[in-house]
């Protein structure tokens, strides 16, 4: 890996870690994910976001269980990253060589997990990250502030029901875990 991508994934993972334990985490993806402009189910009604959900569902198949990214070259760049007000987005796992200015949908830079109720990991969305110059979309869906300088970020929960909406970055069905 080159020194470019291990630089922008080390800030990237100290900027995640750092906005995970800050009172303002929201303001890195966006807001808490309440009263975004993705209207919860929208995307149901939208052809191309349904083929979005799709594909993201068919590629990320056998990642649900975490031993299998991990078995492909997904990392954990940082430990539950919740809101005190806004719900939860979990656990981030990167595969560093996909972060880049391209956005495929076939290709998610992140793999974001939650423990299940037997402490299994389990998947719940994705999100894409980019390095682009210029606001970034996909499937007719604006990217957000991403975690890092100079980046942006859009999550999709294709593995979890999120009652803010498909895009939205946090979930507020979930908690991170208690910390013994």
């Amino acid at each position: 890996m080159n020194r470019t991508k291990t630089g922008l994934l080390s800030m990237a993972t100290a900027a995640v870690l750092a906005l995970g334990l800050a009172p303002g985490t929201a303001v890195a993806h966006g807001g808490s994910g309440h009263g975004d402009s993705d209207h919860s189910d929208d995307w149901r009604n939208n052809d191309d976001q349904r083929r979005l959900v799709r594909i993201l569902r068919n590629v990320t198949e056998d990642y649900r269980w975490l031993k299998n990214a991990k078995k492909d070259g997904y990392k954990r760049i940082t430990e539950c990253i919740d809101h005190p007000e806004g719900g939860a987005m979990g656990y981030h796992y990167a595969k560093e060589d996909l972060i880049d200015d391209k956005t495929q949908p076939r290709k998610p830079e992140v793999l974001v997990y939650m423990p299940n109720r037997s402490g299994e990991f389990r998947l719940v969305a994705v999100e894409f990250i980019s390095t682009a110059t210029e606001k970034p979309s996909i499937a007719g869906v604006d990217f957000e502030t991403g975690p890092f300088d100079k980046s942006w970020a859009l999550h999709a929960w294709v593995w979890r029901d999120n009652p803010d909406g498909m895009f939205a970055a946090f979930n507020p069905d979930l908690s991170c875990p208690t910390k013994k």
